[in-house]
C-alpha cells in the first residue's frame, strides 16, 4: 500500500483530468486502514477538498443491516466515526469515490465543451509525468 497519494506516481495520484472510472479505481485502491486517521489519504481528501465547501454533506450508502445510510456533515464527525469504527474503509472509500467525480464533473465538462480548454486538455494529456 502507499501511504500517500502521490503525483510522481500517476497511478495513485488523482488529476483533475481523470475519468470516472479512474478516479474510483484510485481511490477504491488507495490505503484507508480501519479506525487509522493519521496518515490516510482518503481522509485526508475529505478534510482538504470535500469538506471545505459550503454546505458539503458527504452521503454513505450502506445496507440497513451495516447500520444504514449515513450524512455526514463536517470533517470532525467524520474522523469520529471513522476513529470509533462505525464506518467501513470500503464504505468511505466508496462515498469519496462519489464526492470526489462530482466535484470534478463541472471541470470535465468544461474540457469538453470549451475548444481552447479541449485544446489544453489534449495537450496535458499527451504529457507523461516523469520522476
Amino acid at each position: 500500500y502507499e501511504f500517500k497519494m502521490s503525483k510522481s506516481k500517476p497511478e495513485t495520484a488523482i488529476f483533475i483530468h481523470d475519468t470516472e472510472e479512474e478516479v474510483e479505481k484510485k481511490v477504491l485502491k488507495a490505503y484507508c486502514p480501519p479506525r487509522m486517521i493519521e496518515n490516510n489519504p482518503v481522509l485526508e481528501i475529505c478534510r482538504l477538498i470535500l469538506f471545505p465547501e459550503p454546505g458539503f454533506r458527504l452521503k454513505i450508502e450502506r445496507p440497513l443491516k451495516y447500520g444504514g445510510d449515513l450524512e455526514i456533515r463536517n470533517y470532525a464527525e467524520l474522523e469520529d466515526l471513522y476513529f470509533k469504527g462505525q464506518l467501513h474503509p470500503l464504505d468511505l472509500k466508496n462515498a469519496v469515490a462519489k464526492a470526489l467525480n462530482e466535484r470534478l464533473k463541472p471541470v470535465r465538462d468544461y474540457f469538453k465543451t470549451v475548444s481552447e480548454a479541449r485544446e489544453l486538455y489534449d495537450r496535458m494529456m499527451s504529457l507523461t509525468v516523469t520522476r
